[in-house]
């Protein structure tokens, strides 16, 4: 039965974001194994309109299922996939699988956005890179320091993909599993507040604003003395202040334990301004208690588990590493013999 106009417009709701050329879309046979997954994470059993190649897949690793992997999917067109979303009961919005599917798809695409990155981001360009060499030419031969060069640019390019990436995933899906959403300065209910106690028109970024709750909360992977450095502590102790005179209440979350004395004084100022924090271990459990225990395990399952390991191996020097690189693929390897291998495309 072909499917209706609206129906393809919903379907895009897990299927794409971006438009134009930086519009990003997975496969419909991507968006049923992701429907499959999340089904088997809320349900926890599998219903009889389950497709056994796409559930052996839902059984597996989210992390470790490969794009090799997907491909030998079997293929799928839209209406399929609608299908599924109707078996699922993700057409109804209202149901807890609608919205645990929507985050889950958003963290699939952008995973297969940054590797599709990963595999062409090109080297930088002679002109990109040739006026740097005067602050190194004659260290070493010119053949090593145009190398040497080359990496660190395409590095630096991919770092900068990494974090804009990141900027548009993290705090956005946290947000959503807590049932508010982040706001941007320019529709913040958090203005600054100027010298005489007043509030401005000027607002302040906020990363989750959960209108019911009238709760406001700043999501730190950290609090370190860098912040200070960077002249930004200030804007830091401020904003719980801000939040107070707005009506609102502050919440601090800082998933790094590592004690701090700015962080305990970031902390005296949110219970100070009415707010409360919550620290490492505790706050990965205030949030799973806020977001529920679907979103909850959402949380617990796919946000917690690569950031909690990395904040784990704290190396004061990073182990030694191999780049190479040919025309079809670049590989990272380190002396115990771990590789990544990443294929490229021209």
């Amino acid at each position: 039965m072909p499917i209706t106009r609206q129906q393809r417009v919903f379907y895009k709701t897990f299927s794409q974001h971006g438009s134009g050329s930086a519009m990003v879309e997975i496969e419909p046979k991507e968006v049923i194994l992701l429907i499959h997954i999340s089904y088997l994470d809320i349900f926890e059993h599998k219903p009889e309109w389950f497709s056994e190649p796409f559930f052996r897949f839902a059984k597996k690793d989210f992390y470790a299922i490969t794009p090799e992997q997907v491909a030998q999917l079997p293929s799928m067109e839209m209406e399929d996939a609608v299908n599924f979303l109707q078996l699922s009961g993700a057409t109804n919005t209202e149901n807890i699988i609608y919205l645990y599917l929507k985050n889950l798809s958003e963290l699939w695409r952008r995973r297969f956005k940054f590797y599709t990155i990963l595999k062409t981001q090109p080297f930088p360009l002679t002109d990109q890179i040739g006026p740097r060499c005067l602050l190194e030419y004659g260290n070493c031969q010119d053949e090593l320091l145009f190398s040497w060069m080359s990496w660190r640019k395409l590095i630096y390019d991919l770092d900068n993909r990494s974090a804009q990436e990141t900027g548009y995933l993290f705090e956005p899906i946290l947000a959503s599993c807590l049932g508010g959403e982040p706001a941007s300065h320019k529709n913040s209910p958090v203005k600054r507040i100027d010298d005489y106690g007043n509030q401005t028109n000027e607002g302040r970024q906020v990363d989750c604003y959960i209108k019911e709750s009238r709760e406001v909360y700043e999501l730190k992977l950290r609090v370190t003395i860098a912040a200070s450095g960077q002249g930004r502590f200030g804007e830091e102790l401020s904003f719980p202040y801000e939040a107070r005179k707005a009506g609102l209440i502050p919440v601090l979350i800082v998933f790094d334990p590592t004690p701090s004395p700015l962080l305990d004084r970031l902390k005296a100022r949110y219970v100070s301004e009415g707010g409360r924090y919550a620290v490492g271990e505790d706050a990965w459990n205030l949030l799973t208690d806020r977001a529920g225990r679907e979103m909850g395990k959402y949380i617990m399952k796919y946000l917690k588990p690569p950031i909690s390991k990395m904040e784990e191996i704290r190396l004061p020097v990073p182990s030694n590493i191999r780049l190479s690189a040919s025309e079809d693929c670049l590989a990272i390897s380190d002396e115990t013999g771990n590789r990544y291998v990443i294929p490229r495309t021209p």
